[in-house]
């Protein structure tokens, strides 16, 4: 695995756990565009969880995020 991807992982899991969670990928999607771009990104959050959340557990570990940091460098920003 990348340092690189840990690293963006670790920012976003603000709870350390390993994990992140639907708020917390929220929070880090919706620091990618202006607060008028997008209303709800409730539709956009469940898309990514459904493909990228491949144990299905609700949650994402670092294995599972780092296809989706791949497929959207915006989540490399600071």
């Amino acid at each position: 695995m990348s340092d690189q991807y840990e690293a963006v992982f670790a920012r976003y899991d603000t709870d350390g756990d390993g994990q992140l969670t639907v708020e917390e990928v929220t929070a880090a999607i919706a620091g990618m565009f202006p607060a008028a771009e997008i209303d709800d990104l409730s539709g956009i959050i469940n898309a990514l969880f459904a493909e990228y959340d491949t144990d299905h557990n609700g949650y994402l570990d670092v294995t599972e995020f780092i296809p989706l940091a791949k497929n959207l460098p915006e989540l490399n920003a600071d």
